[in-house]
């Protein structure tokens, strides 16, 4: 299986083709394929919103579940695609985390810290249905959302200096005592692990933006490799 977390892809950024150059490589494998959120630097999955890089993601994807498992984990930066855009993935979540059936929960992550109150209160009125509704119907839509993608960058700007080493291993022990053996986190654009004393373990995964870096997690036997795309596959 490969991780993917925090790539931000945008045309602006010209990250797109290299982004794309890897899923070509990732066909001639024959891993399964999680994407941990932020994928996209926004990506808001409502008619009118979507760019090019979205519908092309979207074809790919929908043509490679015949041939692996993907998982998409919505992140902060992606909205609706769960409800909109589900048919294209094995399986898509905008709930915090979802567990497989081997105890690996996914976590994009930015729920994690509970004192960032100001970012748990907008990302539930981002995902109630009346903003849904209310986004549809703007004429104006599109423009908005780059301002909703500014507004991005300028959230929990305080708690993007330092990782919340405690919050990250209080919310670890939680999920352990409630059955997880291993967990992969993205969003704080950093990489560190946490080991519980029953050697239960927490990943948090690198920012494919700033490091082209995947993960490769294989069940049986148990190995994980985090490193350059190029390197990896």
């Amino acid at each position: 299986m490969i991780i993917i977390a925090d790539a931000h892809i945008s045309k602006a950024r010209g990250n797109h083709h290299e982004f794309f150059n890897m899923l070509a490589a990732i066909e001639g494998t024959g891993h399964d394929l999680v994407f941990l959120g932020d994928i996209f630097e926004l990506w808001i999955a409502l008619p009118g919103y979507e760019q090019d890089i979205h519908t092309k993601f979207i074809a790919w994807c929908t043509q490679q579940k015949n041939s692996r498992s993907i998982g998409f984990l919505e992140g902060n930066h992606e909205y609706y695609l769960a409800s909109q855009r589900a048919r294209a993935f094995t399986w898509c979540s905008d709930e915090a985390w979802r567990q497989d059936d081997a105890a690996t929960l996914f976590v994009h992550g930015d729920q994690i810290n509970r004192r960032d109150r100001n970012h748990l209160i907008f990302k539930k009125l981002i995902n109630h249905g009346i903003s849904k509704l209310f986004l549809r119907s703007l004429p104006f839509g599109p423009k908005m959302a780059e301002s909703i993608k500014k507004g991005l960058k300028k959230t929990n700007q305080k708690f993007r200096v330092q990782m919340p080493i405690d919050e990250i291993k209080f919310f670890a022990d939680e999920q352990f005592a409630a059955g997880a053996d291993t967990i992969f986190v993205g969003h704080f654009h950093q990489q560190y692990c946490y080991r519980s004393p029953e050697f239960k373990e927490l990943y948090v995964l690198p920012d494919w933006l700033s490091t082209q870096k995947a993960t490769l997690y294989q069940k049986n036997p148990r190995t994980i490799s985090t490193r350059r795309w190029r390197e990896l596959l």
